[in-house]
């Protein structure tokens, strides 16, 4: 079934780097690509119509150029693109509500990391907000591969429905890799005992040949593993996954994750493409 990816561009290098990947998974799930572009306008007066259209003139222009850019290396996809002036993530959040859009590729930062226009902290609030699953894509080139993926676990209901959704959008793995991170305080027996109930509920699904568990303890007394994202980062880093699924189990959970910097660490310093599910 066919499927259309937004590809959201302020036609940054990192954001090229997102069309490129998103590009890659169309050719080969043979889904369709929606360039988007939104611009702002901070003109007063009476020349803020005609600075306006100018804006989205260029804009026009840039996006034209890009899509041409992208058919020459992919020409047999599909790719419609839109300018649109307003703000990125209202945008977003409307097009994710619409139905007819599976997914958003975008990239972990625009063109400035010191302006979070476009991504950044923007691109933590559309995972947070969006209605269809956001796959953020770090600040370098990557290929398309899922061979082996990874999965944060929390042993919730909610993991499996991401683990199905992300299969039918993107494709099955062969091999996944479970990683639980898990507060000192808790006994490893019992969390290698959860984690091994989990893996085996995902081999019951079927698809995926091979499920392997990893847990990890926060260790208070090392400055750089006393965090979850410190700890998660470490374990991504030996496990090496082609690219990592992140699940709420509930929106507030989700809200909760960015605010205590979890996922917004994952987003903003990315050394993996994400895979974040709706919410």
């Amino acid at each position: 079934m066919k499927m259309t990816i937004i590809v959201p561009t302020d036609f940054s290098e990192n954001a090229g780097f997102a069309a490129d990947y998103a590009c890659q998974l169309a050719k080969e799930k043979e889904h369709n690509i929606h360039l988007l572009h939104c611009y702002t306008s901070s003109s007063v007066g009476e020349n803020a119509s005609e600075e306006t259209n100018g804006t989205g003139l260029l804009a026009d222009q840039k996006i034209q150029e890009l899509q041409t850019q992208l058919l020459r290396k992919f020409p047999t996809l599909h790719i419609s693109i839109e300018c649109s002036r307003g703000l990125i993530i209202d945008k977003l959040t409307e097009l994710s509500q619409s139905g007819k859009y599976a997914m958003i590729v975008m990239g972990a930062s625009g063109e400035s990391q010191l302006k979070s226009i476009y991504y950044g902290s923007t691109t933590v609030a559309v995972a947070s907000k969006s209605e269809v699953p956001v796959v953020v894509i770090p600040n370098q080139p990557f290929n398309f591969e899922i061979n082996h993926v990874s999965l944060l676990t929390n042993f919730k209901a909610a993991e499996l429905d991401t683990l199905k959704e992300f299969q039918e959008i993107i494709g099955v793995p062969q091999d996944l890799t479970l990683i639980h991170v898990f507060k000192e305080s808790q006994k490893s027996e019992n969390i290698k005992d959860d984690l091994d109930s989990w893996a085996f509920n995902i081999r019951e699904m079927g698809s995926i040949e091979q499920v392997n568990t990893i847990a990890e303890s926060i260790n208070k007394e090392d400055i750089e593993l006393d965090s979850v994202p410190e700890v998660v980062s470490k374990v991504i880093s030996e496990v090496n996954p082609q690219i990592i699924l992140i699940t709420p189990s509930r929106k507030t959970f989700f809200e909760r994750l960015f605010k205590s910097s979890v996922s917004k660490a994952l987003a903003l310093e990315l050394n993996k493409p994400a895979f974040f599910d709706k919410i």
